[in-house]
Parts: structure tokens; C-alpha cells; sequence
């Protein structure tokens, strides 16, 4: 079912802008925040390092937003 959706007219542009944003937060925590490998052992260890990891990400992202609203306000 999820294919069909996914290959319906409105949904194939929406479906082509995934690799700039969901993709690109997987490729971050590749890259800057060792996930290539895991240094961990046992499921529940790495689910907090995961938690942990992109909590802090939205947290910058946030932070950034919030800086891009106040320069247009000022």
C-alpha cells in the first residue's frame, strides 16, 4: 500500500525531496556522531545513545531556527 501511495502524482515530488531531508540527518549521525560502528553493546545501550544523539541534534536545529526568527524580526 505504501508503494502505491508513494508512486501516486503528488506524492513523487514530495517523495524526491526525502534524500535532502530525512536521509540527510542519517548521513550526519554518520558522520559527526560515530554511527557507523556501534562502540556499544546490547539494544538497549545503543536505543539511548540513539535517543540521546538526536535529541541534541533537534536541540541545535531548534536553536538555529530560533536565531534565523529573531534576525528577521530585528
Amino acid at each position: 500500500a505504501c508503494e502505491d501511495i508513494r508512486h501516486t502524482e503528488g506524492m513523487k515530488e514530495l517523495y524526491s525531496h526525502r534524500k535532502e531531508t530525512i536521509e540527510r540527518i542519517f548521513g550526519t549521525a554518520k558522520e559527526n556522531h560515530g554511527f557507523r560502528y556501534t562502540q556499544m553493546y546490547g539494544k538497549a545501550r545503543m536505543r539511548m545513545k540513539v535517543a540521546l544523539t538526536f535529541a541534541c541534534m533537534n536541540l541545535k536545529k531548534l536553536a538555529k531556527i530560533q536565531q534565523e526568527w529573531e534576525l528577521k524580526m530585528a
